[in-house]
């Protein structure tokens, strides 16, 4: 077996031998135990950027009597010019490597026995990494917040040289800054500032990127390599690796530690900008293949669609009649117009939790299901999760129990990501394995539906694949984005130029061709997947972007977040600019995995989709 290669990098600038032994004494372990779940082969340059004869003669002495102490690790010794600094000593190891993976460590940290073994696993399950960031803890056991977000010069002059008063008083920003209402014990991406005491790189990306940047010489290096990886690569907190730092900040001990510390802000703020804001990170979507279906099922099958004259089942249909399938369309009446031949429809009327199926089921293969009471911003209802609950869960259970009774293969329910909840922190998605919270009336029901279906999967042979998207756009689009769309079209002037929140969207057509792909798809039987366009937005920039597909001037006015929110209460339109104000990000590695799925169409595809049925309507 042609083992896996690890290179590493480690700096030295004067160093603390006794230290340097116990931080690579701990690689050794670390990698013995890595070494009984993977065929490794592991090396180490070591650059000595010290520039002082006498002190690397003597690195080069202590490096051979210590060398028998950790065999698992091919260990080279490098001299720098001089001190060039830390990223430009880095890329003297980054460049030469033949690795797949490369680390990056300081001298003073100390690696867990299983951090090697979890990263690794990690990585190698999630191609679409470029860059894993750690677990750090002092040597006292506390945890130490460094995965932060894109520094501003406030944030830099508030941690680095501000009183402590006043850094108290502005807490709630370096809170913030240091992702601190992100659950550190799961996982948070996309990380725009990671770590720079343990970078665990896949070195190809870091490679194609050109390493650190060598115009930094000490601080913000890890912030700039971090942005760069995120253009073309996830870049990851794991809570699994875990690592210890023998940490301690220098900025305040001399005027030499402040002036580099100022150079290299004046530096990043100069490539990247951002004085009391940070420009929204620019992710690049996740690479992956196409979704790989059977061949065979399409010319065959039968898939009975509910809901089929909404938004999504027409498209669903139009899809389903493109590839072959045999589909039956349920609708309350029959369309007037003319349809294609490969598409029956259905007239049920008003379906209830009471309607029978059987008949319909004859010969039906697979069902989608999307018929639904849906969200309702103006509730009329007295008791609406009464209404939802009968609509959303009895109709769908009775359906689903005779579709199982019937031999129908499997049961495909469109749920909502408000199963989930409806906001996350930055940096933290929705993932399937979250433990629920709905926090109305129809996330409740949409939720009692998914339990019903899963009960039902556990005592008979039909197969349940549930499906969560989040926020649904594309040609024939209704409600609040088709509204938006057209005063973008109208050159309206909007108050949303200022919002720096992060959501997840899905085009008509991914959302689509998820549902297809889990018609027949093997892994998708019994699974919960949520979709989304694997590239997340501000309502801002989805603005500018649907109206640059116009090729019109987004007419966006900087209206702070909190004027926005005291309109919303004032004229009672709170749960509108809720939505348009806060983060909601979904995690679809589960289907890229999986499945082997990715969406198919782009978000700036999609939105010039969509921009020219309205334009021709």
């Amino acid at each position: 077996m042609t083992p896996l290669v690890i290179s590493a990098s480690l700096v030295l600038y004067k160093p603390d031998l006794p230290t340097i032994e116990r931080t690579l004494l701990a690689l050794e372990e670390a990698g013995r135990l890595a070494r009984q779940q993977y065929s490794l082969q592991f090396s180490l340059v070591l650059v000595d950027n010290s520039g002082d004869d006498a002190l690397h003669h003597s690195l080069t002495v202590w490096l051979e009597g210590f060398r028998s102490s950790v065999p698992s690790w091919a260990l080279q010794l490098e001299r720098s010019p001089g001190n060039v600094g830390y990223g430009r000593g880095n890329n003297y190891a980054i460049f030469k490597a033949e690795s797949v993976y490369h680390l990056v460590i300081n001298p003073d940290l100390f690696v867990e026995p299983d951090a090697l073994l979890e990263a690794l696993r990690f990585m190698e399950d999630h191609g679409d990494v470029g860059l894993l960031s750690p677990a750090v803890y002092g040597e006292d056991g506390e945890r130490h917040y460094l995965c932060k977000r894109n520094p501003t010069l406030l944030i830099m002059f508030l941690r680095s040289f501000s009183p402590r008063w006043l850094q108290s008083k502005l807490r709630s920003l370096i809170d913030e800054f240091e992702m601190r209402d992100c659950d550190y014990e799961k996982l948070i991406y996309p990380v725009e500032y990671p770590t720079g005491c343990f970078m665990f790189f896949r070195t190809a990306p870091l490679q194609a990127i050109g390493g650190f940047d060598s115009d930094f010489f000490l601080h913000y290096e890890d912030a700039d390599v971090g942005r760069r990886m995120l253009g073309v690569a996830r870049v990851v907190y794991v809570p699994t690796v875990r690592v210890v730092h023998q940490w301690a900040r220098d900025t305040h001990r001399s005027l030499r530690s402040k002036l580099v510390t100022v150079r290299s802000g004046w530096l990043y703020w100069r490539k990247w900008g951002g004085v009391l804001k940070s420009k929204s990170v620019v992710v690049l979507p996740g690479h992956g293949r196409l979704s790989c279906r059977s061949a065979v099922a399409s010319s065959n099958w039968r898939v009975l669609v509910t809901g089929a004259n909404g938004f999504v089942g027409q498209a669903l249909c139009a899809r389903l009649v493109m590839d072959k399938y045999s589909v039956l369309a349920a609708v309350r009446r029959k369309p007037a117009t003319a349809q294609p031949l490969a598409l029956e429809y259905l007239a049920i009327g008003d379906m209830c939790e009471h309607s029978d199926w059987t008949a319909e089921f004859s010969n039906v293969d697979c069902v989608v299901h999307l018929a639904a009471r849906v969200h309702l911003m103006r509730e009329t209802a007295t008791d609406p999760l009464a209404e939802f609950r009968r609509t959303n869960v009895a109709l769908t259970e009775n359906l689903a129990r005779q579709a199982a009774k019937a031999g129908v293969r499997r049961f495909v329910f469109v749920s909502s990501i408000k199963v989930n909840g409806e906001t996350t922190p930055f940096g933290q998605p929705f993932t399937e394995d979250d433990v629920p919270e709905p926090l109305d009336p129809y996330g409740v029901s949409k939720l009692e539906a998914e339990l019903a279906l899963m009960e039902l999967a556990k005592h008979t042979d039909m197969e349940i694949v549930i499906i969560r998207p989040v926020l649904v756009y594309g040609p024939g689009v209704k409600a609040n984005f088709h509204t938006m769309m057209r005063w973008v079209v109208k050159g309206v002037p909007l108050p949303l130029g200022a919002l720096d929140n992060q959501r997840s969207f899905v085009a008509i057509d991914n959302l689509v061709d998820l549902i297809v792909t889990c018609l027949d798809h093997p892994a998708a039987a019994n699974q919960i997947f949520l979709v989304s366009d694997g590239e997340d937005l501000t309502v801002t920039g989805l603005l500018q972007r649907t109206a640059a597909a116009f090729h019109k001037p987004a007419r966006l006015l900087p209206v702070p977040i909190f004027l926005l929110r005291a309109a919303g209460r004032l004229f009672g339109r709170e749960a509108v600019i809720k939505r348009l104000c806060d983060t909601l990000q979904v995690d679809i590695s589960k289907a890229r995995r999986l499945l082997g799925w990715t969406p198919p169409i782009s978000v700036d595809a999609a939105l010039r989709k969509t921009s020219q049925y309205l334009l021709n309507k």
